[in-house]
Order: C-alpha cells, then structure tokens, then sequence
C-alpha cells in the first residue's frame, strides 16, 4: 500500500507556462475528469495514514481542490502550500509576475495522518549560539506568557522557587540566603511555570539557567539543539529550490542534452517526500515527467512506483533512475550523501486499442488508413454508440487525411486502450503464462 502519492499533472494553463509535453491545453470538464478518474482510483491503494500532495497552478486550483475536497472529504484538506520556485517572478505575465504555485496536501485519514519535521535551517541553527559541557543551546523565559499562562488557568504551575545566589543552588522549599523567585511578570500579573515543580527538579541541571536582570533573577530553559527534532513545515516554502530553467540545466548535465522542460525541483522533492513518509514506504507518481520522484525516492530509501503515459519514458526517467542506480553525479546527492545502489522492475501495459491509434497517428495514406480499418474491425473495441454499417467509403474518401483520421479516432473506446488485468485470461489477447504469472504476482501484493 502507498504511503505517499505526489503528482505534478499538466496545469491546463493558457498561457507562456503552456511548454509541457503533456496536453496542457485540456477543454476545462475534460481536465476535471481526466484528474478526477485517476485520484478516485489512486486513493484505494493509499495506507490509512497516507497522505495526496499535487502541485497545480493558479489557472486550475480552486476546480481541484473542489474535486479533491469531493474525493478526500474536507476535512481530511491539511493545507495548501505555496512553493516560491521564481522568486523574481515570471515577467511575461500580463498583471501579477508568477512567484510561486501551489501544493494542496490531503489525508486520507485525518485522525491517522502524521506530518513530519524537516530538519533544522542555517538560520534556527545560528540561534544556538551558547554552550556547555551538554552542547549547544538558547534561552527561552521559564515563565510562561501570552495565552494558557495565567496562575488562574493553570494553578499547578505557580509555585515559589527559591535560589541561593551565593552557592549557585535552588529549592522548593524556603532556605537561609536563598531568594523567593515567582511566575510573576513586570506588570505584577501572576502567571506560571512552564514545568510543574518535579520536572523542575529533574530538569535543572541540564535546562535551567538563571540571570541577574535588573537587580533581579530571571529563570530561563535551555532548549538544546540536541533536542530540537527540526521545523514544521510552514504554508510558504521558499528555500533555495531550483526555478524551471535551473532544474532543466542540471538534468541536461546528466544527460548530455536537453531532455524534458521544467522538470520538478529534486530538492523540493527531498522536502516532500522527507516530511510525509519514512524509510522503506512506498511513493507512487503517476505523472512521472522527468523521473524526480523516483530518483529521490530512491536515493532516500523508500521504494516507489513511477507510471507514465508518454513515449519519453524509456528515453527520460528510465534512463535517471538507471543513472541514480549507477551514482551518476546530481547536485541532489550530496545533500543525500548518494553514492548509487539499488534496482527496480520496469514492465509496459500490453496495448490493444491504443496501437490501432498508434498506426493511424503514422499513416500518411488514404489507402493505408481504410486497410487499418478493416482490420480493427473484427478486433478492436469501438465506442458503443457508433454504427459501422453506416461507415461509407465514398464519403470517407472525400475527406481530407486529417479528418479522415479524425473519423477513425471517433470510432475507437478509450475504454480500451490497454488490456485489463481483468481480461489477462481472455484467449483474444494471447498473454503468454510468464506475463501472466507477474502480473498475478504484482497486483496480488499491490492491492
């Protein structure tokens, strides 16, 4: 079962970002269903604490999270994440400079769902800036303020401490020469701890420190970097990650030539996939694009699952996962300490309508387009509402090739561009017994 499912689907967009190699330029309840059949499915194979992150633009963004608060149920909607990728902003927009776009994070169960740390910036590290023989450390007030931390809200934690300045020692109990210190601020409101008294004396020698200000003693908790497990990711993100052109140039290091356009950042995908699975949890892209996700899910020890439909996959990101195996040098590795390893399995869905669409895409003859007809006529699946005896070669034959293909295109369901696991048995598609044992095999651990 999936842990982690991160998609970056074609944006739909109108605009100068339209350079996919996907259609991006669907009719708008196209794209709606086109998403929406796929998350519908894609969610039964989630774990119960799994988490669905797709990135989206602004063009499509309130239609998704519509789709998506239907599919998921709002209350399972986490957040929705900007993710600064040009921080100078796209010029070539008519009114606001694009910046950033949008992740829309959802759960399957919120009650389940666990969100990780994602470790400690440059800057909350430079705040550590004392030490001792435990480590290093900052200074937060032992005395609660702003909300919850009034005497009359939590009594528990308002108690005397008292502290002997000459011998550097504290008690809960009065002593000779100590001083009566209380969680009382300098408007003279009673407020509290922030540990009852046991924790206090657990705790003292290694988190609490006291200072002289202002002719009075202040107490104060040590909060180690020993301890600090790392920030919650915030609704902004705007780390140093690659814009579009950056991350292109760095794949078109790896391979020697431009090979995918605006392919996703490896360093946001290292934030993702870092905050929202752990080790050995599977991550499934079923936009696979350039093969970011795979490649990182990799070098980060989880397994994954990367599914594309278009006809670069054997030439883009099965060639970087074979690359990442082979420790083929990415800015992301040293990040990764990434020297190579691994495997994966590739296989192909076995094609049935969608080879018949193949010849017609290739043919240039009118000839050769009616010999494709009849020969899908007495094997491929045509939609249900089309009438073949109506078909007139005639009026075939006086169209233009383009719209002859167009008519061809019509007649076939898209239902069934690939056989089914469900029809593995059939005889009509003749599946030999090995590529029969590995699909049972597959699904059988998948599902």
């Amino acid at each position: 079962m999936i842990k982690l499912i991160y998609i970056d689907p074609p944006y739909n967009t109108r605009g100068a970002a339209n350079t996919f190699s996907y259609n991006n330029s669907f009719n708008h309840s196209s794209w709606l269903t086109f998403i929406k059949n796929r998350v519908e499915v894609a969610k039964e194979m989630m774990t119960k604490d799994g988490l669905f992150i797709v990135s989206i633009d602004h063009s499509e963004l309130f239609y998704l999270g519509v789709i998506l608060d239907e599919i998921f149920g709002r209350e399972n909607r986490l957040g929705v994440i900007a993710v600064v990728h040009n921080p100078g902003g796209r010029q070539d927009d008519k009114f606001f400079p694009t910046a950033h776009e949008n992740m829309l994070v959802y759960a399957k169960d919120y009650e389940h769902a666990q969100i990780n740390t994602i470790g400690i910036s440059d800057e909350k590290l430079s705040e550590f800036k004392f030490s001792d023989k435990y480590g290093k450390y900052k200074l937060r007030g032992f005395r609660r303020s702003g909300s919850n931390s009034l005497k009359k809200e939590r009594p528990g934690l308002f108690y005397p401490i008292y502290y002997n300045p000459k011998k550097s020692e504290f008690y809960l109990e009065n002593k000779l020469d100590s001083i009566k210190l209380l969680p009382i601020d300098e408007r003279g409101v009673e407020r509290c701890w922030r540990w009852g008294s046991l924790t206090f004396t657990d705790r003292l020698e290694k988190y609490i420190e006291v200072k002289k200000v202002k002719e009075k003693y202040e107490l104060y908790t040590k909060e180690r970097e020993s301890d600090y497990k790392g920030e919650k990711a915030k609704t902004i993100w705007n780390k140093p990650y690659y814009t579009g052109q950056t991350a292109t140039n760095e794949l078109k290091k790896l391979f020697g030539r431009k090979s995918f356009s605006y392919p996703k950042s490896p360093f946001l995908m290292r934030d993702i996939i870092a905050i929202a699975t752990n080790e050995g949890d599977y991550v499934l892209d079923f936009f696979a694009g350039s093969g970011t996700t795979a490649s990182i899910a990799q070098k980060m020890g989880r397994k994954f699952i990367a599914i594309e439909q278009m006809d670069y996959i054997e030439d883009v990101p099965f060639q970087r996962i074979l690359k990442s195996i082979n420790g083929e040098k990415e800015s992301i590795n040293d990040s990764l300490n990434w020297k190579g390893g691994g495997s994966f399995v590739y296989a192909e869905l076995m094609e049935w309508n969608e080879r018949y669409i193949s010849e017609i895409q290739e043919t240039n003859t009118t000839q050769k387009l009616l010999k494709i007809y009849e020969k899908f006529k007495g094997e491929a699946f045509f939609r249900y509402d089309i009438d073949l005896k109506k078909f007139d070669v005639k009026e075939f034959n006086k169209l233009y090739l383009i719209e002859q293909k167009q008519v061809l295109y019509e007649c076939i369901d898209k239902n069934h561009l690939y056989v089914n696991f469900s029809e593995l048995d059939d005889s009509t598609y003749k599946v030999n017994a090995e590529d029969k044992k590995l699909n049972k095999e597959f699904y059988k651990r998948s599902l």
